[in-house]
């Protein structure tokens, strides 16, 4: 009994070695390691098929997202530019109390231009603005009503955009989930 035991046990163990293939890899040798170079084909990769209805859904968003970017824009662009702008004209002054005049001042220009037509966008529209200011000026609108009027209007300011589902200290992530926003932000600065 034993010795058929073994013969089997023989008999599987060279069959499964009369069965192993060599392959012979081209290989290179990087600071002492062998590691094997294999070139492999190419692999295509589709994304799932959407049917009728769902790639008209989509694209009806993708033309909203389209539309809203290119209405809010403008101001972020011009938000930008004021910032700068302000950022220039307190450098030059070192006393307080002119830097809060100067402030003021830009302030009450800002709200006489453009009180209507930002109290008319919508809340998409509003999340989308917030988003590009914090791309033309890598920093937060949050951080901007902080440093200009103080933490105590822009925490009144976050509060009140919290309610409405928006964030003041949002962030852009133009490889995340901005992406989409910034494929539309680039195709306007070509000129499309």
């Amino acid at each position: 009994m034993v010795r058929i035991f073994f013969v089997i046990l023989w008999v599987l163990f060279y069959a499964n070695a009369l069965k192993a293939q060599q392959i012979v890899v081209p290989a290179t040798v990087v600071h002492g390691d062998t590691l094997p170079h294999l070139n492999l084909e190419e692999v295509n990769v589709f994304g799932k098929k959407l049917n009728k209805r769902q790639y008209r859904r989509y694209t009806q968003k993708q033309e909203r997202l389209e539309y809203n970017v290119r209405k809010v824009y403008p101001y972020a662009q011009i938000a930008a530019r004021k910032i700068r702008e302000i950022d220039t004209r307190i450098s030059t002054v070192s006393d307080r109390k002119k830097r809060k005049q100067i402030i003021k001042e830009e302030y009450g220009e800002m709200m006489k231009t453009f009180k209507k037509p930002l109290m008319k966008l919508t809340i998409t529209q509003g999340r989308i603005l917030i988003r590009l200011i914090y791309r033309e000026t890598n920093n937060s609108a949050f951080a901007h009503i902080k440093e200009y009027k103080g933490s105590v209007n822009a925490y009144f300011w976050q509060s009140l955009a919290l309610l409405f589902g928006n964030n003041l200290k949002a962030d852009y992530e133009p490889y995340g989930k901005d992406a989409d926003i910034e494929e539309i932000v680039l195709a306007i600065r070509r000129g499309e």
